[in-house]
């Protein structure tokens, strides 16, 4: 059996529309807008603001609303405004009165907001999630260790063992991931009266388990082929030398710069496709040389210039260029005559000049060109610890992530879960010292344990892949394999946004699993109704004159 409806059927004016009744509270944006910490998230972009001074700004709750669907459905700035256009449960989610047919404001504000945030800010804006969910314990780690960490883990008395944390940070070091030993010990003072005695305070159980790990986020570059990247630098210096030509009458005649031959030889290496070493060779060679000649017309021409007492009428971008093409040229030209393939700070897009290769000897993808990140994860919440565009050994911040765990949550992780190149000596020592369980390889001559002590360890170890499934759900759903930023700035603010939309997502379904938070919910949605019912005839119709002529479909 076949159902059509014929097109003359479905006409937009026979179009039926649901805006005579209520929002489901169970639609996916309704539950993640109850989740989400707005007031305190605004106070971020309170630091970059002016109360007093400038333009009045768009709403904040828009502004952080429009940022989190940008990134929960992996849109590009243009689509996140058509998004949010076009569904009336989106707008109510980034905090609209009502619905609306207008833009809520223009794409390209969303690159001065990843300009005015920084990964700095973003990272606050993660902590506040993080605090969101231990309040209403979406993180609920255990308060007892199992039965095998207390006859591992047996004090001198005979009682279970564990780290004794003498300190509990307060509501402001919350946001500090790593707190000062300093602030400790002024906080500590602070809290005994004048003529008291220091008193410990209660022990606190090592609990929960910290998982972690690296990975790289790609940046949108082609893949740094030498001869391309010098035919892209050959050309910009090309583009520069036609601006300084056409700016000033001092030149009789064009610079030569022999872009026509040039431009032939690339092509005609560029079409062979399994080009020999010594035809690889020849053409970096030709290309070096042609850049060579162009960056000395350059620096001629700027010479000529200053002596004339003109100044060259280049942005801050073109002379950021010269700069890139002068420092490309070095590195190329000393890989080339020494015969090397690896040099300090090597430029892989003359673009993107801040972007390094980042060696991760993987199956297909030995090396990979982004940002390199670190992440700790518990109970599925995930924050970047650190993040360079340079290569790093993750392993040296182990003790630097487990002192964050402790100085959030109040006490040391029961278990940490992570690769061997985290299981230095130094490391072992440091978790050994506090009661820290492990799954790293032992070292030294392996030790006889029971067929289930190797199970327990196995099923531990086998834990801690939860994290590179969140690495993969990011690169899959969120666009975390493939950054289109053009600044290092905001590269670094995009990754961290991805993170912490896949801490939204997690948080709303980790609350609305929970039967309580669901009959809290629907109570409040009641509440609501009966209170406009109740209050809205004496609400003054001043109230919704400013908004008339943007939403025209508010029902009063």
């Amino acid at each position: 059996m076949i159902y059509y409806t014929p097109a003359h059927r479905r006409t937009l004016k026979l179009f039926k529309t649901p805006f005579d009744n209520t929002l489901d509270p169970e639609n996916r944006w309704v539950r993640m807008a109850e989740v989400v910490p707005w007031d305190r998230m605004a106070s971020v972009f309170h630091l970059s603001m002016s109360k007093s001074r400038g333009r009045g700004s768009i709403d904040l709750r828009v502004v952080m609303g429009a940022l989190l669907v940008k990134h929960l459905q992996g849109l590009s700035d243009e689509d996140t405004v058509l998004c949010i256009q076009e569904n009336i449960y989106v707008q109510y989610f980034v905090g609209l009165p009502c619905f609306q047919k207008n833009p809520v404001f223009v794409p390209s504000l969303f690159v001065e907001i990843r300009k005015r945030l920084g990964h700095k800010g973003v990272a606050k804006l993660n902590e506040m999630m993080f605090q969101q969910a231990v309040e209403l314990r979406a993180i609920k780690h255990r308060r007892k260790p199992s039965k095998r960490v207390k006859d591992n883990h047996q004090g001198e008395d005979g009682q279970a063992g564990g780290t004794r944390v003498k300190h509990k940070p307060s509501q402001a070091e919350l946001f500090d991931i790593y707190p000062t030993e300093d602030a400790i010990n002024q906080e500590s003072l602070e809290s005994v009266n004048p003529g008291q005695e220091l008193q410990e305070e209660p022990e606190v159980e090592n609990r929960g388990t910290l998982k972690l790990d690296a990975t790289v986020a790609p940046q949108h570059i082609g893949y740094p082929v030498d001869t391309k990247l010098l035919n892209q630098a050959r050309e910009s210096s090309e583009d520069l030398i036609d601006k300084l030509y056409t700016e000033a009458e001092l030149w009789s005649t064009k610079p030569r710069t022999y872009r026509r031959s040039a431009r032939k030889a690339y092509l005609a290496f560029a079409k062979n496709r399994r080009p020999s070493k010594k035809q690889i060779r020849k053409a970096k060679g030709q290309q070096l040389r042609y850049l060579r000649r162009n960056l000395h017309t350059l620096g001629t021409m700027l010479e000529l210039l200053e002596k004339q007492g003109l100044k060259p009428s280049w942005s801050a971008l073109d002379w950021r260029r010269f700069w890139v093409l002068q420092e490309l040229f070095r590195q190329q030209d000393i890989m080339h005559r020494d015969g090397r393939r690896q040099i300090d700070g090597r430029i892989v897009s003359v673009s993107q000049p801040y972007v390094r290769p980042i060696k991760r000897g993987k199956a297909g993808k030995d090396t990979e060109f982004g940002a390199k990140i670190n992440v700790s994860e518990t109970e599925g919440f995930v924050r970047i610890d650190q993040i360079s565009f340079d290569n790093f050994n993750e392993g040296i911040y182990l003790q630097q992530q487990v002192e964050g765990y402790r100085a959030f949550f109040g006490y040391y992780p029961e278990v940490v879960l992570a690769d061997q190149i985290y299981m230095n000596r130094e490391n072992r020592n440091y978790l050994k010292e506090r009661n820290i369980r492990h799954t790293g390889k032992p070292l030294g001559r392996p030790a006889e344990i029971s067929p289930q002590e190797k199970s327990r360890n196995r099923l531990e170890q086998n834990k801690r892949s939860e994290i590179e499934g969140k690495f993969g759900q990011g690169k899959s759903k969120y666009g975390l394999d493939n950054i289109k930023t053009r600044l290092a700035n905001t590269s670094m603010a995009y990754i961290g946004l991805i993170f912490l939309a896949m801490n939204v997502v997690k948080l709303s379904k980790a609350l609305f699993s929970l039967l309580f938070w669901r009959i809290y919910t629907i109570l409040q949605h009641v509440w609501d109704d009966q209170f406009l019912l109740q209050y809205k005839p004496i609400i003054p119709e001043t109230i919704f004159e400013p908004y008339s002529d943007r939403y025209t479909y508010c029902h009063e």
